[in-house]
Order: structure tokens, then C-alpha cells, then sequence
């Protein structure tokens, strides 16, 4: 661990001391609480990868934004390139997800709330249309713990996982016209390149002032021994799991077939930034109309998704959701059903088509804790 990250963490622990040194004299009851089904830091609901269930109709709203390809290196030309799967240009698709975000032990104090939490889930989208294919399947997990002050200011860190998979009905598709295409076959010309992040930090706050006003950031980094594809998109001091002197950048691009490749400079670091903001207005005991939005940054984007593409002055890339709709409140088990509404303009909400920029809407139900 360098010595900036160790100071890091060293200032993180002084303040939770401070915080701790500030309200421990006005504690007078504690009280414990197993498996809280309602997390103490909500789950954003603008975010498409958010752990919790939905079903969703998914129109793109431009032929450019559909996804229709694959992304291959191929080894001839030592470049990423896209192969298409369909020559249809579908724009109706159904998105669902089934994933929960819930709590492990719980500690409550007069003024303050310390649990740890678990979360996970799968995502998928499915052709509307036609043989209804699966374009592929997400699965995303993590754990950490969350501490959260006056029922308003939550703080939580953990560990998060993402990886992508290429639906097989897809794959078999693509095998039928290109055969000379494999994913870690070292004799195969072309191979599929996939998106994963496993495992990053996490670290998030929420506040919730002025009620009903919610606003949070999140902020994720891979870990420095962390299993990232694609190869252009691994921060040159990672290493491979399990070692402690392969480099992953040189690992993964070579599983991908790609050759006399340099690594970036020491400022890019594959960052994930986050943040959103929601409120809800009551109507009656019944419900809340809500609104939310979200902004998320990818330092990925810097690379182009290409061999080559690097620089260290290109932007980030970002992403934008907007939308809104009704929640009902909380129902059985501690759950909250919602119907929502919501317009994307970024990427594809498939990991492995992190590539495909799209504009979309959304319509569904989602429920959560």
C-alpha cells in the first residue's frame, strides 16, 4: 500500500473517531436488529445497475444506438473491432433485474446506525422482438459496511463486482458465420472481449437534507490486484491476482491476443465516479411521486476503447439518466414498489457493451428496500 492511500485511510479513521468521540456521551439505548431488509444507504433509483429488481420495457430512440455488434481483438491487426450479430434494426427490448441489497447486522444507537450489508443480483436484456435473444447477462455482488448519522447522512465502504457475459444464443450466432473466433484460445485470430471489474472499492455518502430532498456520490476503484477487462482499459500498476509481479495490463492484453502494447501513465487509475440527486412528494398515505437524476463518469473513456487511444487529455466519458414516477409505501417485508419512467443517454445497460453509446427509455415496475 503507498504511502498517500495509507494517509488516506489514516484521515478516514480520524474523522469516524471525531464522529464517534462527538455523540458517544448522548448514547443512552442500543439495539441490534439481524437481517434489515431495508438498507441504511439506499439504492440510487436512476441507477441501471442498481441491486434491485425490476422489469422493464427498453426502447432505443436512434439506429445508432442499437446494439447489434460484438467487440473482438483480433491479433492481425492488433485491434479492437466489431462484428454484428443481427442485421435488424430492433429497437424494442425488455430489461430485467433481479438483485437486493439488504443488511447483515444492525446497531442502533440514540442519533446514530452501524450495519454491515450484502448485495447482489443479475441483469440481463432480452430482444423484444423476433427470436427474442438474450444479448448477455451482468453479474454484480459486494459487502461493506454502512454508518449512518441523525437518520440523514449515511457513509458506507466495501468491496463491488462486475462482470459481463455474451448471451449463448448470441455466441452461436456469431460461431455460425465467424468460426475463427474464440476468447482465450491462443490460436484463434479474433476473441471476444469482455467487461469486468473484479473487485473494485466502493466507497459512498448519502445525505438527505433538506428532507425530501436525497442527493449521493459514489466513488470506485479497482483494486491493485483486480481482474479487469478489456486489456486498454487496466491501469498499469495492477496486477494479476494471485501474484505479485504480473503485470495485469500485460496479462490481459496478451489473453486478447494484442502485442507490443505500453501501459498508461500513473494518473489513470480506471476510476468509476457517481452521483445523483432524488426527491419524493407525498400524495395521501398512499404513495410519493419521485423524481431522480444521476451523472456517472468513466476514466475508462480516456482510452477510446482502442488500441492506442490513450491520452491523458482526452475526457472521461459520462453518462446521464433522468426520469421519475410513483412508489408506493413500504409494503410487505420491508419492500417498495415503484412503476417508473426514465431517459438514458450513455451506455448500453449490458457491461460487455460498455462500446455502444445509446439514448433510450425506460418503462417498468422495480422494487426495492
Amino acid at each position: 500500500m503507498s504511502f498517500q492511500s495509507k494517509r488516506t485511510i489514516m484521515h478516514i479513521c480520524m474523522v469516524v473517531l471525531m464522529l464517534l468521540t462527538l455523540v458517544m456521551p448522548k448514547i443512552t439505548a442500543v439495539s441490534f436488529e439481524w437481517a434489515p431488509l431495508d438498507p441504511l444507504f439506499r439504492e440510487p433509483l436512476a441507477d441501471a445497475f442498481a441491486n434491485s429488481t425490476s422489469f422493464r420495457l427498453l426502447k432505443v430512440t436512434d439506429d445508432a444506438g442499437v446494439p447489434d455488434t460484438v467487440l473482438v481483438a483480433n491479433s492481425e491487426t492488433n485491434r479492437y473491432e466489431t462484428l454484428a450479430y443481427d442485421d435488424r434494426s430492433l429497437r424494442d427490448y425488455w430489461h430485467m433485474k433481479s438483485a437486493v441489497n439488504i443488511g447483515i447486522l444492525r446497531l442502533s444507537f440514540d442519533i446514530m446506525q452501524l450495519e454491515g450489508y450484502i448485495q447482489g443480483g443479475l441483469n440481463t436484456v432480452f430482444q423484444k422482438e423476433g427470436s427474442i435473444n438474450s444479448l448477455g447477462f451482468d453479474g454484480m455482488y459486494g459487502a461493506g459496511i454502512t454508518f449512518k448519522v441523525f437518520d440523514t447522512v449515511a457513509v458506507s465502504g466495501g468491496f463491488h463486482h462486475f462482470s459481463g457475459h455474451w448471451g449463448d444464443e448470441i455466441l452461436v450466432d456469431l460461431l455460425e458465420t465467424h468460426p475463427d473466433l474464440d476468447v482465450y484460445s491462443s490460436t484463434a485470430t479474433r476473441r471476444l472481449v469482455e467487461y469486468t471489474r473484479g473487485n473494485s472499492w466502493l466507497v459512498g455518502i448519502s445525505v438527505e437534507i433538506p428532507a425530501p430532498l436525497r442527493w449521493y456520490v459514489f466513488a470506485e476503484l479497482p483494486m491493485t490486484k483486480a481482474w479487469i477487462r478489456p486489456g486498454i482499459h487496466v491501469p498499469p500498476h495492477s496486477l494479476k491476482p494471485g501474484t505479485d509481479t504480473v503485470n495485469q495490463f500485460d496479462n490481459i492484453t496478451a489473453q486478447e491476443g494484442l502485442s507490443g502494447l505500453s501501459g498508461y501513465d500513473a494518473s489513470y487509475k480506471a476510476w468509476r465516479l457517481q452521483t445523483g440527486a432524488e426527491i419524493r412528494v407525498p400524495i395521501s398515505n398512499i404513495g410519493s411521486i419521485f423524481a431522480a437524476g444521476e451523472v456517472q463518469a468513466h476514466q475508462d473513456g480516456k482510452t477510446l476503447h482502442q488500441v492506442g487511444g490513450y491520452d491523458r487529455d482526452n475526457p472521461w466519458e459520462f453518462e446521464y439518466t433522468v426520469g421519475g414516477g410513483f412508489e408506493f409505501n413500504l409494503g410487505r417485508l420491508k419492500r417498495k414498489f415503484r412503476f417508473e419512467l426514465y431517459y438514458h443517454d450513455g451506455r448500453f445497460p449490458l457491461l460487455n457493451y460498455f462500446f455502444q453509446r445509446s439514448r433510450y427509455l425506460v418503462m417498468g415496475i422495480a422494487i426495492s428496500g
